[in-house]
C-alpha cells in the first residue's frame, strides 16, 4: 500500500484491527553523501484523524551539519505540513518511510511514542533552551495576523506555503518566507534575542531573502524586525548596533523596516508588499 493510499483511508479499528498507520519522516541533509535522518513521525487513526510531531530545534544536528542544521529542521517543519495536507513531500531531500500499522493504543501515544525511540537525533526536552520572549516564530504570527486584518480576503501578500525549496546551482535549498508578493519576497524577524543571535538570525535571513530573490527573480527583499518594547536605552542601542552591522552588508536590493508593535510593522510591510506587487 502507498502513502497516499494508507493516509487517506486507515482501517477500521476492531480487536483484531491495527488501530491506525504511522509513518517516519526521514530526511537527507546532503544529498551527496545521501544520509538518511529520521526527523518526525506521524500517523492516522481508524476515524482519519492525523497527528504529526517533527523536531524544532537543531540540538544535536549541530554537531553532524554545523549552521546548516537549521535547514534540516525547515525542512522537517515544511514534511508535518505536508503530512497534515495529505500531500506528498516538498522537497527530494524528503521522504515518508512507511506505512507501518500500530496496535491498542491512542493516536497521540502511537505518535509520541514512535517520535521517542525512531527520532534519536531530537533533544530530551528538559534540554531544550529557554524560549525567548517574542521568538520569530511568535513575531511572525503576530504581525501575519494584523496583516490578515489589513488586507480582508486580498491575501496575495502573505505566502500560502511559507516554505520555499530554491534550486540552487549547489542543489535544492529551502528557506522560510512568509510573504511573498508578486515581485518580492520577505521575511519577519523578532529582536528579542541576545546581540549574537539576532546578528546571527538576521544574516541568516539576509543571506535566505538574497538567495530566494535571485532564483526567484524578484526585484526586492523584504527583511522587517518587530522590536521588544520596554528595552531600556542600552537594550535598544545593542539592537540598533546589530541592525547597523547587518544592514552595511546588504544588498541593494534589501528593503528594511522595524517597529516595536505588529501593527505598526504590519503597516510598514503592507506598504512594501503593495510597491512590489505594482508594475
Amino acid at each position: 500500500m502507498g502513502f497516499m493510499d494508507a493516509f487517506a483511508a486507515a482501517p477500521v479499528a476492531t480487536s483484531t484491527q491495527p488501530a491506525g498507520q504511522l509513518f517516519v519522516v526521514q530526511c537527507e541533509p546532503d544529498p551527496f553523501t545521501r544520509e538518511r535522518l529520521n526527523v518526525g513521525v506521524f500517523a492516522v487513526d481508524a476515524s482519519g484523524r492525523r497527528k504529526a510531531r517533527m523536531i524544532d530545534q537543531a540540538g544535536r544536528l549541530e554537531c553532524l551539519y554545523g549552521s546548516a542544521a537549521g535547514n534540516v529542521v525547515l525542512l522537517a517543519k515544511a514534511a508535518g505540513e505536508a503530512a497534515l495536507a495529505c500531500v506528498q513531500p516538498p522537497s527530494p531531500q524528503l521522504r515518508f518511510d512507511g506505512p507501518k500499522p500500530y496496535f491498542n493504543c491512542s493516536l497521540d501515544e502511537a505518535v509520541d511514542r514512535a517520535f521517542a525511540e525512531l527520532v534519536t537525533v531530537a533533544l530530551p526536552q528538559r534540554d531544550a533552551p529557554q524560549a525567548s520572549k517574542l521568538t520569530d516564530e511568535l513575531a511572525t504570527e503576530a504581525v501575519t495576523s494584523q496583516i490578515k486584518l489589513l488586507l480582508g480576503l486580498n491575501m496575495d501578500l502573505l505566502a500560502n506555503t511559507p516554505q520555499v525549496v530554491l534550486n540552487t546551482d549547489r542543489g535544492p535549498w529551502t528557506v522560510s518566507m512568509p510573504l511573498q508578493p508578486l515581485h518580492g519576497v520577505g521575511t519577519i524577524r523578532s529582536a528579542d534575542y541576545t546581540p549574537a543571535t539576532l546578528k546571527t538570525h538576521l544574516m541568516d535571513s539576509m543571506l535566505d531573502l538574497e538567495c530566494a530573490a535571485r532564483y526567484r527573480h524578484k526585484r526586492s527583499a523584504g527583511l522587517f524586525l518587530l522590536r521588544p518594547q520596554g528595552l531600556d536605552r542600552k537594550g535598544q542601542a545593542a539592537v540598533d548596533d546589530v541592525v547597523d552591522s547587518v544592514l552595511h552588508r546588504a544588498q541593494r536590493n534589501l528593503h528594511f523596516d522595524q517597529a516595536d508593535t505588529a501593527s505598526h510593522l504590519a503597516r510598514l510591510i503592507r506598504e512594501w508588499g503593495d510597491a512590489q506587487t505594482a508594475g
